[in-house]
């Protein structure tokens, strides 16, 4: 991997990419990241990707966007990643994860009895994922009927994981979700939800600045958005300690939702609450609060509280015990869950890394339930 690192570095400078006080390098469990070289100052531009060295649907070969009139630029450039044959990218390409770390990574590759382990959040984010790719794979494979959907699905993946937020005069009046671009180096850099570096273009440049100062050898993040770890585990292949991403959550709808009638439903979706329940590592959203107290009082005081005539904690006893009895509820299909894959450990069925992956998430939301049912019995 250090040559490939090297040899990604030698090229990447010759097109005007430019480092300054960091490096690439291999992390032990953690594929590449970039580390600091020297001491780095806050407010210090580390590095300049020169806009041409952008991989983006204004330099993609034209007749390849002709051929996919109608697809996603997601997919144009997934496409465009496989029908390359190396000339631009054979430098590059190297220090990309392998297959076999996507496949492991990332939920869409997982085989069924694991994706039915996932989360209810992030099940949902799968489902929409799936949805998106098989869209794309319909209009790619009647293009290129040649391609194999497995080398698309790889590439797809790549560009879902490593682009980033770019816009031209070729792309600014596309979709947001189409304004993407790949670039050498940069695509290097991991998440962090705090203390990352800043990145901004022009015309000429992507820069990325420091935001605080770096040791030599700290690794040098960039945040990729305010994610919740389902998030990051279905469009990354990741997710971070609860502790540490301040953003995490979880979903609720599962224990609340299906105790509805249609009238309840109704009288929720007429005011804009009805799913999306979530709970984080501080308290149930506003959202929840509604819905559980559409579920145990009675109509007229629900209405009340929602016009602010009504006092919410003069029935927060009530509103707190029914909270309670979901979180106990969800804490033992936590466990449930926990048990299931550890009985699939040693088994064929997906690989160490998936189901430690999927374990770490569900012993994230065990913490945030855990604080849940801590705050409501004090």
């Amino acid at each position: 991997m250090d040559e490939a690192i090297e040899q990604l570095l030698e090229w990447s400078t010759s097109i005007g990419v430019e480092l300054n006080g960091i490096h690439p390098k291999a992390l032990h469990g953690r594929g590449i990241g970039i580390v600091a070289t020297r001491h780095l100052e806050a407010d210090e531009v580390i590095l300049k990707v020169p806009i041409p060295a952008l991989r983006t649907l204004s330099n993609t070969p034209k007749d390849i966007i002709k051929k996919l009139s109608g697809a996603s630029g997601h997919s144009i450039l997934a496409v465009s990643l496989c029908l390359d044959d190396g000339t631009a990218t054979n430098k590059w390409t190297p220090v990309f994860p392998s297959r076999q770390d996507i496949a492991s990574s990332l939920p869409i590759c997982w085989p069924a009895k694991l994706r039915s382990l996932l989360p209810t959040g992030a099940k949902t984010l799968l489902s929409a994922q799936q949805e998106k790719f098989n869209k794309d794979w319909a209009i790619v494979t009647a293009a290129y009927p040649e391609l194999h959907k497995d080398d698309y699905l790889y590439s797809w993946l790549l560009i879902n994981t490593r682009t980033f937020y770019y816009t031209d005069r070729g792309t600014d009046k596309l979709p947001r979700e189409d304004r993407m671009a790949l670039q050498p180096v940069a695509d290097l850099f991991n998440h962090t939800p705090e203390g990352y570096c800043v990145a901004n273009f022009d015309d000429k440049f992507f820069t990325f600045t420091t935001t605080r100062t770096h040791q030599p050898g700290e690794e040098v993040f960039i945040r990729y958005g305010p994610h919740a770890n389902d998030k990051l585990l279905v469009e990354y292949g990741f997710t971070l300690p609860s502790s540490v991403n301040p953003w995490d959550e979880t979903c609720l709808d599962s224990y609340i939702c299906p105790s509805m009638t249609v009238d309840q439903r109704d009288r929720l979706e007429a005011v804009g609450f009805w799913g999306k329940y979530m709970l984080d590592s501080q308290t149930a959203c506003y959202r929840t609060y509604v819905a559980l107290r559409m579920l145990y009082l009675p109509l007229n005081k629900w209405q009340d509280i929602l016009d602010g005539t009504r006092d919410e904690d003069e029935d927060s006893h009530i509103i707190d015990g029914a909270m309670l009895k979901i979180l106990t509820k969800y804490d033992s299909d936590i466990t449930s869950a926990l048990e299931q894959l550890g009985q699939l450990e040693g088994s064929s069925v997906g690989d160490e890394e998936m189901r430690g992956i999927l374990t770490d998430r569900w012993l994230q939301i065990k913490h945030l339930v855990a604080q849940g049912k801590l705050r409501l019995q004090s």
